[in-house]
């Protein structure tokens, strides 16, 4: 039997991002922590898989809440839990497993729907088009070159989409699949001006956007199932 997923959610607002991760996982049982008013728990071994949400934070400009994320995601690790982080998720993965070279400004910062090229074939970025569209909004990314990750995906501005740590079952990805548009739109509308080199019209971008919820749906189906068929055994 699956035990509870843990939604490690970084937002900073009211609402929090883990409705949006709750809708993707069914009747599947969830516990959320809001991991900038509180700790992770201590004890991660309760969990079947661990999802890390997007945030306005900064992990090249961190504060103290992050230390207690990036301890909790290299325990996971270190213990085999399943993870996949998105956005801010899938930099705080690279951030606590490879140290602050992990991650950088972006030379090339992203915000709105942008066509992405898958890379290679994993259990878990396989269940999307060899290319897709989907909304993104970043201004820091995961460092390029590790021999750690396994590039899954890029974009023509961002060389890491999505990772694979080595064989394990941690996932980044740097795009939005779980977001819906009204949410994408309020980002493109407040976050512009933290992306001074994308000189775009805002209606023009807005007239492009599409609900990317189809792509997290799968993205989403292939993790849980990965988790479900690594609870039929004893965790490695």
């Amino acid at each position: 039997m699956t035990s509870p997923y843990l939604i490690l959610d970084c937002y900073y607002d009211d609402r929090g991002g883990y409705p949006n991760f709750l809708a993707l996982l069914g009747e599947r049982q969830a516990r959320v922590v809001r991991c900038v008013f509180e700790k992770p728990p201590a004890d991660l071994s309760e969990y079947s898989g661990i999802f890390i949400t997007g945030s306005k934070g900064s992990l090249t400009a961190p504060e103290p809440w992050m230390d207690d994320l990036l301890a909790a995601i290299r325990r996971a690790y270190g213990e085999g839990i399943p993870m996949l982080g998105v956005c801010f998720g899938h930099q705080a993965i690279a951030r606590a497993l490879l140290g602050k070279q992990g991650i950088r400004p972006s030379p090339k910062s992203e915000l709105g729907w942008v066509d992405i090229e898958r890379t290679g074939e994993d259990a878990v970025l396989s269940a999307l088009p060899q290319s897709f569209r989907c909304f993104v909004s970043h201004f820091d990314e995961v460092t390029p070159g590790a021999p750690e990750l396994r590039v899954l995906a890029r974009s023509e501005r961002c060389p890491v989409e999505a990772f694979q740590v080595g064989t394990t079952p941690t996932w980044g990805v740097q795009f939005h699949p779980e977001m819906d548009p009204k949410e994408s739109e309020t980002l493109v509308r407040n976050n512009l001006s933290r992306h001074p080199g994308l000189l775009q019209d805002v209606e023009r971008t807005l007239a492009e956007r599409r609900d990317g919820r189809g792509l997290g749906l799968a993205l989403f189906g292939n993790f849980l199932a990965v988790v479900e068929e690594r609870c039929q055994s004893p965790r490695g």
